[in-house]
């Protein structure tokens, strides 16, 4: 199993980021993972989603790696969903985001500046790290919907009543229970996690 094509790109001289890209429609679905994960994913976890997504959807799906540098901003995911729009002739699109972990993070910090992100799921993103500029960044987003989703078992849990304090009426946040940090246990399949919480309209 593979993407259609791949992307290897310098980010600030410092590091690679690598992008998976299965070909579909201007709905376009984008995958960070968590802190230095790859594009791939654990068991290929985020390839299979991508595959999924765009049978059902016709969707198309980027993956990308997550090489730590402090910040990883979603500038340069950005370009490449612009050079893929433009490459394909696209003359509108719209952007889904999925972020685990640290990737939860970056889109919570920074995707309310892309206007194109229409939906996002936030997935065990720590909140013991730079929770007000979460915060912010999630009052300031003006897409249709955020959620963030957490296992009860991951170590974010003591501090979820912090989520309480953002108003933002189109952001909700689920607790799985029994699920930890990787979503390790048998009970809940994580790949299932974007079409119940992003592709459904709840």
């Amino acid at each position: 199993m593979n993407f259609d094509f791949e992307l290897h790109r310098n980010y600030k001289d410092v590091s690679i980021i690598d992008y998976g890209i299965i070909k579909g429609n201007n709905n376009i679905l984008l995958i960070k993972a968590g802190q230095d994960g790859s594009m791939r994913g654990y068991e290929d976890k985020y390839l299979k989603i991508a595959k999924r997504i765009n049978e059902e959807y016709g969707s198309t799906v980027i993956c990308s790696s997550n090489p730590f540098d402090g910040s990883n901003p979603l500038d340069d995911a950005m370009k490449v969903i612009e050079e893929y729009v433009k490459d394909n002739n696209f003359e509108d699109y719209e952007i889904y985001y999925m972020g685990y972990s640290n990737g939860g993070l970056v889109g919570a910090c920074y995707g309310f500046n892309y206007p194109k992100i229409k939906r996002m799921l936030l997935i065990n993103t720590p909140l013991m790290h730079h929770f007000e500029q979460t915060k912010e960044g999630i009052n300031n987003y003006r897409g249709e919907k955020i959620i963030a989703i957490y296992g009860s078992l991951d170590k974010s849990i003591p501090y979820i009543k912090l989520l309480d304090e953002i108003k933002n009426e189109r952001f909700k946040y689920y607790i799985i229970q029994g699920q930890d940090h990787l979503f390790s246990k048998d009970s809940y399949d994580f790949k299932n996690l974007p079409f119940e919480y992003l592709y459904k309209n709840n």
